[in-house]
């Protein structure tokens, strides 16, 4: 890992490729960082939520560039720190009602068009996937307890509203000449990683993160992020990761990435294969915690449990105190899938408890990441 400044001059890519951080309206991460490029035309990549203060800081910070206008927004996922203004910050330097072309994935737009409606869904199943867990009681919220709760009250006006006309949906081909992007659901459903072919620059939405203080070499470090309840129920963010993990190691192999800007945290990732690995390695130990410790216990072989149950056994992906019980969940999940765990999900509660009905083999998830990815799914490649 290399600071931002320090990673780009190395590259020579300094006049080309600016990374601007601001704020992202969320407790955690405080700060996103959009990056703009500048050349024959000129793109931005990400852009953070729509409240007032937020749009003030992102049009200082183009401002300090002398961007008077865009000619294209691209954004990796429609989380509100990544897309929830896109339909203001593309408009900069055109008549009302104008915009820049916005590139994301046909899979999220519907925070963009109908916001309110979108993030109330994602509300009741934000508190479903807590439920599965066993850290709440489904049937004790009442509906005015959910959209009242300060979980959604914080984030709800974070989508400006855009008109659907002015998005362009990658994953149907639409892209600025010389990006192509990759799927890489697992964090949320609509998440790419774009590369731009010429600066060999990769942007990686919150698939990728990295964390640490530039001045505590013993504070870097990568994270594993947490997994959106949005689209992915069970143990589909979990096999969406595991699959990501294999289309990245091959992606990373074979098309021509020089640095990965991640969008949280201040460094660039020069190496993204050691990204790989210690992901990979991270789903191994979380499995082996189980498989070694958890189910070291007899009794616990016999007992249903929770989600909940393996926090005290399982390592922390070093982000969001939720991400490990959400990736946990994910890995039960799949074991139930593969008939290794029974699953009851309780009608009132909604909490999912598991059963061992058989130990899964030692070598499970190195088996599984081992994997073939198949055909990489990358969009705009010719």
């Amino acid at each position: 890992m290399q600071v931002f400044n320090e990673a780009l001059a190395a590259l020579g890519l300094s006049e080309v490729v600016r990374v601007l951080p601001v704020s992202s309206g969320y407790p955690s991460p405080k700060q996103v960082n959009l990056v703009l490029f500048r050349r024959e035309e000129t793109w931005l990549f990400e852009s953070s939520a729509a409240t007032s203060e937020i749009v003030a800081e992102i049009e200082g910070a183009l401002d300090a560039h002398s961007v008077q206008r865009l000619d294209a927004l691209l954004v990796t996922h429609c989380h509100g720190d990544h897309a929830g203004s896109a339909g203001i910050i593309a408009g900069r330097g055109r008549p009302p009602g104008e915009r820049a072309p916005i590139y994301l994935h046909s899979a999220g737009y519907r925070f963009l068009t109908h916001p309110e409606a979108a993030f109330l869904q994602e509300t009741y199943e934000l508190f479903l996937a807590r439920s599965h867990w066993g850290l709440l009681e489904y049937g004790a919220l009442s509906q005015q307890d959910m959209v009242e709760h300060a979980l959604r009250k914080r984030f709800q006006h974070y989508f400006a509203e855009t008109p659907k006309r002015a998005l362009r949906f990658v994953d149907r081909g639409a892209l600025p000449e010389g990006v192509i992007a990759v799927a890489t659901p697992g964090h949320s459903w609509d998440c790419v990683l774009y590369l731009d072919l010429r600066t060999g620059v990769a942007i990686p939405g919150d698939t990728l993160l990295v964390t640490g203080a530039p001045q505590r070499p013993d504070s870097h470090g990568f994270v594993i992020p947490i997994f959106t309840a949005a689209g992915q129920s069970y143990s589909m963010a979990f096999e969406h990761y595991l699959q990501t993990l294999r289309v990245l190691r091959e992606f990373f192999r074979t098309r021509p990435v020089r640095v990965v800007l991640p969008p949280h945290g201040k460094f660039a990732v020069t190496e993204p294969l050691r990204w790989v690995e210690f992901a990979e390695q991270y789903f191994v130990q979380l499995y082996r915690a189980l498989v070694t410790e958890f189910f070291g216990s007899p009794a616990r072989r016999r007992e249903p449990f929770f989600a909940r149950d393996l926090a005290p056994f399982v390592p922390t992906a070093g982000a969001h105190p939720i991400s490990t019980p959400g990736h946990a969940f994910g890995m039960l999940c799949a074991l139930a899938d593969e008939g290794y765990l029974g699953l009851e999900e309780h009608p009132h509660t909604r909490q999912i408890s598991f059963t061992l009905r058989e130990l899964p083999p030692p070598d499970y998830l190195e088996a599984r990441l081992a994997e073939p990815p198949g055909p990489l799914p990358i969009h705009g490649e010719r």
